[in-house]
C-alpha cells in the first residue's frame, strides 16, 4: 500500500514505474513483458467502445473478435469489473471522483476469478498485480497509487484450450482519495483519530459498537490483523459485521458468506445483549489487546470490516459530552 516515490520526470502511462505495495508489504516479483508485447498494448486499434456505467464494468470477450483492447473508463470511488470469456486484453483506467487528486487504489480478485492476468501500467511496462499462479494467496488484497488522478490497469486474456469454456475474470476496487499534494503514507491508518475524526466517522461510519477485546491474530500471509470484539452495545452497521454471540457459534460459516450483505441496524443495542465481530487493521499496525471497553468504528472496503478509530469508551463518553450541541447526527454513549 505504500506509493512509489513520486518523481518529477512526465510518465506517459499515468503511473510510477517502481515497487508495487501490497497491503503494506513491498513486493519486488515482477513479471517482464517483451518490449513487443506492450508497443502492441499501445498501438492496436480499439476496435471495441467499452458499455460501463462509469462504476462497473460487464463485458465478454466473444465481443472483441479475439482482438485489440477494449478500453474501460472507471470513475468512481468503488466498483467492479467482470469480464466473461476473456479474449484479447481490456485497458481500465480508474480515475478519482475528486478531479485531479490522486488515490490509494486497491483491487481483490473474484474467489472464481479465471482466464487473465492483471498488470498495473507502467513506463515502458508493466507491472504484475494479479494472477492465479503468482504465489500469493487469492484473497490478498492490492493495491497502488495513482499517478496526476489516474491508474492503468491492463488485463491480458491467458490462452484457453477451449474457447467455449466460460471463464469470468473479475475483480472489485476502490479508491480512497488522498489529500491534495499528499502521497499514501501506511502509517497514517494507524495514528490514533482526532476528535473530529472520531464525531465524523460515528455519524457515518459503516460500523459502530461498544465493546472489549477478545483475540488479535495476525495474518503475515494477508498483511492483515484480525480483531474480535464482544461488543456490548452496537450503535449501527450497515453489514453483518456483528452478530448475537449465540448465532456466530452457532453458524460460523453462514456469516462468512453474509459479508456485504445489507442488513442495516441503527439506533442503539441493548445493554444485555452481546454481539461478536471481527475486524480488520493492516498488520503494520502492529494492534495488541487492550482492558477495558472502547467504541470501535470503521468502514466496509472490499467486502471487509476495517477498523478507523477505536477510542476508550470513557475518552469517547467525554467527548460525546463536549459536542452534542453541534453534532452532525445523535451521540449516544
Amino acid at each position: 500500500m505504500l506509493p512509489p516515490t513520486l518523481r518529477e520526470t512526465p510518465y506517459p502511462c499515468g503511473i510510477i514505474p517502481t515497487d508495487i505495495y501490497i497491503r503494506g508489504i513491498k513486493t519486488t516479483v515482477r513479471w517482464t513483458l517483451s518490449f513487443g508485447c506492450l508497443w502492441m498494448l499501445l498501438t492496436t486499434p480499439l476496435l471495441v467502445c467499452a458499455e460501463s456505467n462509469g462504476c462497473d464494468f460487464y463485458g465478454s470477450g466473444l465481443e472483441q473478435d479475439g482482438r485489440g483492447v477494449q478500453p474501460v473508463y472507471l470513475s468512481c470511488s468503488s466498483g467492479r469489473v467482470e469480464w466473461q470469456y476473456p479474449r484479447a486484453g481490456l485497458r481500465v483506467i480508474l480515475r478519482s471522483p475528486h478531479k485531479d487528486r490522486d488515490f490509494q487504489a486497491c483491487i481483490k480478485g473474484d474467489p472464481k476469478f479465471e482466464g487473465a492476468r492483471v498488470y498495473l501500467e507502467g513506463y515502458r511496462s508493466l507491472l504484475p498485480l494479479f494472477a492465479l499462479d503468482d504465489g500469493r494467496p487469492q484473497e490478498l488484497v492490492r493495491c497502488f497509487t495513482s499517478y496526476k488522478g489516474q491508474a492503468a490497469l491492463y488485463v491480458e486474456a491467458e490462452p484457453s484450450a477451449d474457447d467455449l469454456k466460460k471463464e469470468v475474470a473479475a475483480f472489485d476496487y476502490d479508491l480512497q482519495t488522498l489529500a491534495k499534494g499528499k502521497i499514501y503514507d501506511p502509517l497514517e491508518e494507524c495514528r490514533p483519530c482526532s476528535e473530529d475524526e472520531i464525531l465524523r466517522l460515528y455519524c457515518s461510519g459503516d460500523f459502530v459498537a461498544r465493546g472489549s477485546i477478545e483475540r488479535v491474530e495476525d495474518d503475515s500471509d494477508l498483511a492483515t490483523t484480525t480483531i474480535t470484539i464482544r461488543a456490548s452495545k452496537l450503535f449501527q452497521q450497515t453489514s453483518p459485521v456483528f452478530r448475537h454471540a449465540h448465532a456466530r457459534e452457532r453458524d460460523e460459516k453462514a456469516w462468512e458468506s453474509a459479508y456485504g450483505v445489507s442488513n442495516s441496524i441503527r439506533g442503539g443495542g441493548g445493554g444485555v445483549a452481546e454481539y461478536t465481530g471481527r475486524v480488520d487493521v493492516p498488520i503494520q499496525c502492529g494492534a495488541r489487546a487492550g482492558e477495558g471497553e472502547f467504541l470501535v468504528m470503521g468502514v466496509m472496503r472490499l467486502g471487509k470490516p476495517i477498523l478507523r478509530c477505536a477510542p476508550r469508551h470513557s475518552e469517547w463518553v467525554k467527548i460525546a459530552k463536549a459536542a452534542r450541541a453541534n453534532a452532525q447526527c445523535v451521540l449516544e454513549t
